[in-house]
């Protein structure tokens, strides 16, 4: 006997053997039992999940000779005939080569004959959306009135392209890609029974090229049985490394190293991982295309979403990726997702596809050593200002305060109070600093003793400060007041030292323009008396978000507006 293929030796012969398309078998064989059988059926999906194996299923259930039946015995002279593809009133037809008005009339003329011997006249017309449009219409009044001994049956992967006046007299059943773990299952089932020692992670670089494709599917598990020179009842095993050579199919191995390298941003590692997919002849497309389904693999993964049969992968693929995708943050990996699937679009027009991979890959690596402002903002959060020996860690921006000539608070008596006030009053500057840039520069020049809950702000005798003095008004002391009373936790009243607090003129204040401060020499120029304060706001209580606070000491930053 003639050795047949994997593809057609495991073609399922009865409705229960029809995989994962069980809401199509399951309806039919319930309307046979019915009595609802239909004149006509429209069976639709991807290619090689099951459409024509399903036709003749159904021929044979309706021609059995114990049929109409849901389950036909399959051994009978009409079931094996259809089985065989050699019976006289199944008729199976190619639309793609007879799609012409010409052959749509030569069956019109045939199925006024009546069956040979079976129940039924059956035509099977695989990929039907092929027929000309011309050649519908003249199938029209046939499929709408048919001799009450036919049956169309047909098949196609466009239902789009038929028309509607079609598609309306005939019962139309949908059918599913088929899972890549289901897909794995049966081949590992026809593998047992046909003798041959294949590795189950062997099994899945197959199932994700056949892209849901039972047939496809079948027809790549022989290519590598072949590769491999094995013989039925071999004890030696068909590797996953056999299977990946065969197929062209890039290990996720890979793609795990190329993630790690992009985490340590080991630049010289990532060209020399593109230097080894091009040294094994793999496509760089399919390579790229990989990574897209690479970084949507880590980012389900990073999102806890680890579903085996969604990510297509064997169990070691999947813990290798999970541990890679530890090391991103979720914008970061969807960042980079975007720059994948810009390479990918990329690489249809390009003429050196080495390159746009590796400036794809830099860029990518470019985009993890510059963390986005959230990733920033969280991780100040979660600890970007550590205690060190006990105390907070210092912000640059109060560094650079503290190294100017900021006058240091006079102590009280008790150590305690002192370093308490020492700590409001330097955190008092730093709010100023962006807020009150005016009152900032005065208190700077300032020499500040706290007794008894008052503080006494006064300045060196060596400078003339009438001009700060004028610019601790009313509301100005109101607000160090409060602003110094919240942060120590208790009511501290402020009087100045060298003449009490005035109103500010009454002639209109200039514009404030500030140059380059002068402070590192140790001076401070007097403000100018017709330099004003305004009256403390509301926004100028409002607690700002410790995050947002160390974001600004980060990178020495200002808040030029707020929100509403």
């Amino acid at each position: 006997m003639a050795y047949q293929v994997i593809a057609r030796k495991w073609r399922p012969q009865a409705f229960s053997e029809v995989v994962f398309q069980d809401h199509v078998s399951k309806t039919i064989q319930n309307s046979i039992k019915q009595g609802r059988t239909s004149h006509a059926y429209l069976f639709s999906g991807p290619r090689g999940v099951g459409k024509t194996t399903m036709a003749r299923i159904l021929a044979k259930a309706l021609n059995c000779v114990h049929g109409p039946t849901p389950e036909p015995c399959g051994v009978c002279e009409n079931c094996i005939e259809i089985k065989q593809g050699n019976s006289f009133d199944v008729i199976e037809i190619d639309g793609a080569s007879n799609n012409g008005v010409d052959n749509i009339r030569e069956l019109r003329e045939n199925v006024n004959f009546a069956p040979a011997k079976s129940k039924y006249k059956i035509y099977i017309i695989d990929e039907v959306h092929m027929v000309t449009t011309q050649a519908f219409n003249a199938l029209l009044k046939t499929l709408e009135e048919p001799p009450p001994h036919i049956v169309f049956i047909f098949a196609t992967t466009e239902i789009h392209k038929i028309p509607d006046t079609i598609l309306s007299r005939c019962q139309k059943y949908f059918f599913k890609k088929i899972p890549i773990e289901i897909v794995v299952n049966h081949l590992s089932a026809i593998v047992k029974k046909e003798g041959y020692n294949i590795s189950a992670n062997a099994l899945y670089p197959v199932a994700r090229i056949a892209d849901g494709s039972m047939r496809d599917a079948q027809s790549l598990l022989e290519q590598v049985i072949s590769f491999s020179g094995l013989s039925t009842g071999d004890s030696t095993e068909i590797s996953e490394q056999d299977a990946l050579a065969i197929l062209g199919v890039v290990p996720t191995e890979s793609y795990i190293r190329l993630f790690n390298y992009i985490q340590a941003s080991d630049r010289k590692g990532i060209i020399g991982e593109v230097d080894r997919i091009v040294a094994t002849g793999i496509d760089i497309f399919r390579y790229s295309s990989g990574l897209v389904d690479s970084i949507r693999s880590l980012r389900l993964l990073r999102n806890g979403i680890d579903l085996q049969g969604l990510l297509g992968l064997s169990p070691d693929e999947i813990d290798g990726l999970k541990s890679s995708s530890a090391g991103f943050g979720d914008e970061e990996l969807s960042r980079i997702f975007k720059l994948a699937a810009d390479l990918v679009k990329n690489l249809r027009f390009s003429g050196n596809d080495r390159v746009y991979l590796e400036m794809a890959l830099l860029d990518i690596a470019a985009v993890i050593d510059t963390p986005s402002i959230a990733d920033i903002i969280k991780r100040l959060e979660e600890g970007g200002a550590a205690e060190q020996n006990g105390q907070q860690a210092e912000s640059p921006i109060s560094s650079q305060l503290k190294s100017g000539p900021l006058r240091t608070p006079v102590p009280e008596s008790s150590p305690g109070k002192k370093t308490e006030f020492n700590e409001a009053w330097d955190e008092m500057l730093r709010d100023m600093a962006s807020k009150q840039n005016t009152l900032h520069k005065v208190l700077r020049a300032a020499v500040a003793v706290i007794d008894s809950g008052t503080v006494t702000v006064s300045f060196p005798s060596d400078i003339d400060a009438s001009g700060y003095i004028k610019t601790l008004d009313a509301g100005a002391i109101a607000l160090i007041e409060k602003n110094l009373s919240s942060k120590m936790g208790s009511g501290i009243k402020v009087a100045v030292k060298g003449g009490a607090a005035v109103k500010p003129p009454a002639k209109k204040a200039e514009p404030e323009i500030y140059g380059n401060d002068q402070d590192a020499e140790g001076e401070n120029p007097p403000v100018p008396d017709a330099e004003m304060i305004r009256s403390p706001e509301k926004e100028d209580y409002d607690v700002e978000s410790q995050a947002v606070k160390k974001l600004q000491d980060a990178f020495y930053g200002q808040i030029i507006k707020k929100g509403e």
